[in-house]
């Protein structure tokens, strides 16, 4: 069976939602962040266990007290001589394990090691701006593990949200999208995605690219969750 990293992902999510913790994929580089009240966790996938993936791993212990790597189950079971050195190593760094039995009909998610509280001297700023990207993100819709596939920011879903409410109106002033969100006119001022058009000074509307923006079929989640829920911003 062809594995993928993002084979890793839903099983592991459901396992964590059911822990009462709120997920989301692929955060400044993290494949998985959960967060429950005060308390942040992060997940690396990989399809097999290689240095590449402790490093990783040891780089999120300086944004989170508790880092998990994950894997499917071994075919030959923890009783492996490789798979006891793994479980090893990984206690050593105070890291977590988690294997999921992608090779059954019931993909369970197993907690083989449980991460110690890290030592490692954490580095303020990248947990500021993890927490600051998991706060602003209200739609969870990325896939942990994927690759070259394009990822919905904080940045984007706001953008999106802005033109939901764009196209309930013919236009809006400055004032109007400050009053709703602090941050709308300095999106539609820069217009990143060209996704707005100004009509007069201080005073824009959704443009050609905007309206296509809401038709395009990865945005649909974000789209239709926005349209509920117009009064958030």
């Amino acid at each position: 069976m062809s594995v993928k990293e993002a084979d890793l992902f839903d099983p592991i999510r459901l396992f964590l939602e059911d822990l009462g913790y709120a997920v989301q994929g692929e955060v400044k580089d993290c494949d998985i962040v959960a967060t429950r009240e005060s308390e942040t966790i992060i997940v690396e996938l990989k399809r097999s266990f290689n240095l590449k993936l402790v490093y990783q791993a040891i780089e999120r212990q300086t944004i989170a007290e508790h880092v998990y790597v994950a894997i499917p189950r071994p075919q030959k079971g923890q009783r492996d001589r490789t798979f006891k050195d793994m479980v090893r190593l990984l206690k050593r760094l105070e890291l977590g394990l988690l294997t999921v039995a992608l090779d059954s009909p019931v993909q369970l998610v197993e907690v083989v090691l449980e991460p110690a509280d890290s030592v490692v001297r954490k580095n303020r700023r990248k947990q500021e701006g993890l927490a600051k990207e998991v706060d602003q993100r209200l739609v969870a819709i990325n896939k942990g593990g994927i690759n070259k596939t394009k990822i919905m920011t904080a940045y984007r879903e706001k953008s999106l949200a802005l033109c939901c409410y764009l196209e309930t109106k013919e236009s809006a002033t400055v004032k109007e999208l400050r009053e709703l969100d602090a941050k709308y006119p300095s999106l539609v001022q820069s217009n990143p995605y060209k996704w707005y058009r100004r009509v007069e000074k201080g005073v824009y509307t959704l443009s050609e690219e905007g309206k296509l923006a809401l038709e395009e079929a990865t945005h649909q989640k974000i789209v239709k969750w926005y349209r509920d829920n117009l009064s958030i911003g």
